[in-house]
């Protein structure tokens, strides 16, 4: 490592190109980065003080030859920053002389056969840095939308302003410059990863998917990072435009890949943003010799996850049948991790091609899982499931429809598939504002309507949601409920199924009364709105008709297969540790489940035993804590020999009532997850006997 400290002019010498490299994050310097910088000229400018800057660090380019090529590994955002800077000062400037000696000094090289090349190389918006950089006078028409939304068009344009407001000249401005010093450090024999990850002089974090890929290619030589970046990493950028996208795909491929989002077998954490870097390398170096293969898998697996970004653009009438599926599942249903299975589906199609009415059966499984867990609260497709449906996968011999539905149905309590009784009756009787919101309303009735068949059906983005009985109650409405002896009508089943209908048409109805209504009803195109102008009046008796109609239509959109129903009708309800435990009064326990684990249990002490000892496997340190907080540690645990050993001098008391048990587990279990980063909580559920 070799260390100088150099005028800013010095280390952007005519001897010199420095380049960025393709693990460095984007151009990326906010407004407020920008301004701290011109402030601080501003002062040198005023004052006459030398300004150091901060830390650069670079390394030689060896495949450049006899030209001199320097990386940089940090300082990109200011010698960037500066740049733009300077080119600003020379776009408003008439002076001649100075134009010449910005031009020479920090923009272009002046002679050899690098004239007219630019001092700086960027990877990132090229395209935007070249034009700005043009000899010619700025024109804003030389940039297209995409280009004009780039940090370096709108700080350029941020500099022309101050400058141009600015009470000092150019030149002293310009002068300035020349005040400003870096220390600057070449490596050697250093690591670059290592130096470039223990850096962050600019304040500016890397995302978790520039640490990836920077730990993908930074090993490299230059020559072969720009070839795999560009191959590779770009396109799978490109794909997964716009760039949120990508952090989200590498989560769900790790987790598609390794079966499980579980991060260490010790403990049931999960594999989120923060430790997505540290579990990517050891998956990295568990599977893979080299970066090029790495990339390449991920590139085709960015393929798949490409087919399910949607927005509020995306015609969905214009899509393939199987992409349509893709669209109810993840963008109408918002099944953020489905994805994960999908990918998997994909990737067993490239193996052995499903035929597309198999595929469409898969997904139909997923979207039904998914509505139905909505409707009734329960957990639906997070990432644990995901894991454990394609681990589950990989164990049959044959990927068929059966097969799939056997796979998704075996979760259990708040995972568990919702049957036909449950989902009916939270359609019933459930607020549907509140449990799936509007969206999922009015998906739920856009589906009843596609189901009829009555008419052709307007546009779903149309398609508005109509409380029949009004959110809002006028003195007609108040009068007409208390007529019919139903004033409480409003206030439980106001935002329930039987009282809500599509239109197009919303502004037109509002409150008024239910014979207005019904005369623009009898117009609709829509089929359940339409045979509303059949009924003669609306109150809680038609209300909780109409929903136990649409209900049994719904059982036969998002559906469960009947040799599947015999399986729920067989088996115990599962409760989990957030249910009612006053109800389990003078009830006994049949099993517990833990995760994929089940335990036969007989009484209620003998289910908090096994809990407590599972526990205590898992982590002996997090469980200690945890029975020292909140009203765990004087009412279960003890140091009385009598009592049920853990350990040396630790022991479980006994003798509690059920509810009292429950309770004491519940906040035990909370403690553990909160203190040891886990998700337990969400993997216990337990069933009653019968007896």
């Amino acid at each position: 490592m070799q260390a100088s400290v150099l005028r800013i002019d010095e280390f952007i010498s005519d001897k010199r190109t420095l380049v960025i490299p393709v693990y460095q994050r984007n151009y990326d310097w906010k407004t407020a980065n920008c301004e701290r910088l011109f402030d601080d000229i501003e002062f040198i400018a005023e004052n006459n003080n030398e300004h150091f800057i901060g830390t650069f660090v670079y390394q030689h380019n060896p495949a450049a030859g006899i030209f001199q090529e320097f990386i940089i590994i940090d300082g990109q955002q200011r010698i960037t920053s500066i740049i733009l800077f300077v080119k600003a000062i020379y776009d408003l400037t008439d002076n001649s002389d100075l134009k010449e000696d910005i031009h020479s000094t920090f923009i272009k090289h002046s002679k050899g056969e690098l004239k007219n090349k630019c001092k700086l190389r960027p990877t990132y918006d090229c395209n935007v840095f070249e034009k700005l950089m043009r000899d010619k006078t700025f024109d804003e028409n030389d940039f297209d939308v995409d280009e004009k939304s780039s940090a370096m068009y709108k700080n350029y344009l941020f500099f022309c302003e101050k400058i141009s407001k600015s009470s000092l000249d150019a030149q002293k401005l310009y002068n300035a410059i020349y005040k400003l010093k870096v220390v600057s450090i070449l490596l050697q024999d250093e690591n670059p990863q290592e130096i470039f990850e223990s850096l962050n002089s600019t304040g500016l974090d890397l995302s978790k998917a520039d640490l990836i890929r920077n730990f993908l290619l930074m090993p490299l030589s230059y020559d072969l990072q720009e070839e795999l970046y560009k191959n590779y990493w770009l396109e799978i950028e490109k794909l997964l435009r716009p760039s949120g996208n990508v952090e989200n795909f590498l989560i769900q491929y790790l987790i598609t890949k390794r079966r499980s989002d579980t991060v260490m077998e010790t403990k049931k954490q999960r594999l989120s943003p923060r430790n997505l870097y540290d579990m990517f390398k050891k998956f990295f170096n568990a599977n893979f010799t080299d970066a090029e293969s790495c990339l390449k898998d991920m590139y085709r697996y960015a393929k798949f996850f490409r087919r399910f970004i949607f927005n509020e653009d995306t015609n969905c009438d214009k899509l393939p049948a199987l992409d349509k599926k893709f669209y109810e599942l993840i963008y109408r249903l918002d099944a953020a991790n489905a994805p994960i299975i999908l990918m998997y589906l994909l990737e067993q199609n490239d193996k052995k091609p499903f035929d597309e009415e198999t595929f469409i059966n898969f997904i139909d499984a997923l979207i039904s899982l998914t509505f139905r867990a909505k409707v009734c609260g329960n957990t639906g497709i997070t990432a644990q499931f995901a894991g454990n449906v394609i681990a589950r996968l990989d164990k049959e011999n044959f990927l068929d429809t059966k097969t799939f539905w056997r796979v998704v149905t075996f979760g259990k309590g708040r995972y568990a598939f919702p049957n036909d009784n449950d989902f009916q009756a939270a359609l019933v009787n459930n607020n549907l504002y509140e449990t799936i919101k509007s969206n999922g309303c009015k998906y739920l009735l856009y589906s009843l309507e596609r189901k009829s068949h009555a008419k052709e059906l307007p546009s779903y983005s149309e398609a508005t949601l109509e409380h029949i009985l009004p959110q809002k109650l006028n003195a007609g409405w108040k009068n007409y409920l208390a007529t019919h002896n139903d004033s409480s009508a409003h206030e439980i089943l106001l935002h329930t199924l039987g009282n809500l209908a599509l239109t197009a048409y919303n502004s037109e109805l509002g409150n008024s009364d239910f014979e207005h209504k019904k005369k623009i009803y009898a117009q609709s195109n829509y089929f359940y709105t339409q045979v509303l102008s059949e009924y003669n009046e609306w109150t809680s008796t038609q209300i909780l008709t109409r929903a136990k109609k649409l209900a049994d239509v719904a059982i036969k959109i998002w559906t469960l297969p009947e040799e599947f129903k015999t399986k729920f009708a067989n088996r115990d309800v599962p409760f989990d540790l957030d249910s009612d435990f006053e109800a389990f009064k003078g009830t006994k326990p049949a099993a517990l489940f833990i995760a994929d684990t089940e335990v036969k249990m007989q009484h209620w002490s003998h289910l908090l035993r096994e809990i407590v000892r599972q526990l205590y496997a898992l982590d002996k340190d997090t469980f200690r804590q945890a029975t020292q907080l909140k009203n765990v540690r004087q009412s279960l645990f003890s140091t009385d020999p009598t009592d049920f050993k853990i350990d040396d001098d630790f022991y479980m008391a006994t003798g509690f009532d059920t509810e009292s048990c429950l309770k004491i587990l519940k906040t035990l279990v909370e403690n553990f997850d909160r203190l040891g980063g886990t998700s337990l909580k969400e993997d216990i559920c337990f069933t009653l006997s019968q007896k």
